[in-house]
């Protein structure tokens, strides 16, 4: 089975929840795409739906099935936002940015009465690291901002290679918000908790691909369909 039929298994499953009347927050990134399509063949169901985007590159995507986007600020609350992730740990943790999104997810998160994360196995990982940590800095003195990172990253003694993301052409990758992205390759992280702490302590990072204490549970596709796996201990951090 291929990754991408994964993915629809997943979105799948994230559709069932998807009740007329809600107020849907949409990720960013191939696995909410997924959740998209499968969406805008619901005719009936996505006309009574509002919606939400965490970036301008999904927004275009929507508008292929008539799906109108409005300013978050038109919300005081979303019933649900379906987004994907880069990794899961174990302990429901995320690393999520691969899309350059992380700002403006974070912001449908955190006005969304639920929290809908679809991905495929192979996100799911015993801790935090394989992916690169993104963390958006202002478009200022970035090498300034990379030696203060290395310094938060060794206090959880990690030895990171910090680069900026780059487009095709060599230019930086520019965020909707007219921000830039440092990709920090460190391995396993042991406590993101302290490592989140340290780094968007630093005045220059605006936030990082940490996502963390924010999930009750992760829809997983498989070769089997897909699977709701649920974590325990977690502080919700979602509106109530």
């Amino acid at each position: 089975m291929t990754t991408q039929q994964k993915k629809i298994n997943a979105a799948k499953m994230a559709l069932k929840r998807i009740r007329p009347g809600m107020c849907v927050g949409l990720g960013t990134g191939s696995t909410t795409n997924e959740f998209i399509n499968l969406l805008g063949q619901e005719k009936q169901l996505l006309k009574t739906l509002r919606y939400a985007s965490s970036s301008i590159q999904t927004e275009i995507f929507a508008k292929n099935y008539s799906i109108i986007c409005e300013d978050i600020d038109q919300f005081d609350q979303l019933d649900l936002t379906v987004d994907g992730a880069d990794e899961v740990s174990r302990y429901g943790d995320m690393i999520k940015g691969g899309g350059g999104a992380l700002l403006r997810e974070k912001m449908l998160a955190s006005i969304s009465k639920d929290y809908l994360i679809i991905v495929d196995d192979t996100k799911m990982v015993e801790y935090l690291g394989k992916f690169p940590l993104p963390v958006e800095i202002i478009n200022f003195s970035p090498n300034t901002t990379i030696n203060l990172l290395k310094r938060a990253f060794k206090t959880c003694n990690l030895d990171p290679e910090i680069v900026m993301r780059v487009n095709s052409d060599g230019s930086n990758v520019i965020t909707d918000g007219g921000n830039i992205i440092l990709d920090c390759h460190c391995g396993e992280i042991s406590d993101p908790n302290l490592l989140k702490k340290k780094i968007e302590e630093i005045p220059n990072v605006i936030t990082s691909g940490f996502f963390l204490n924010m999930l009750k549970s992760v829809f997983v596709g498989d070769e089997g369909g897909s699977t709701e796996v649920f974590f325990e201990s977690v502080n919700f951090n979602c509106k109530e």
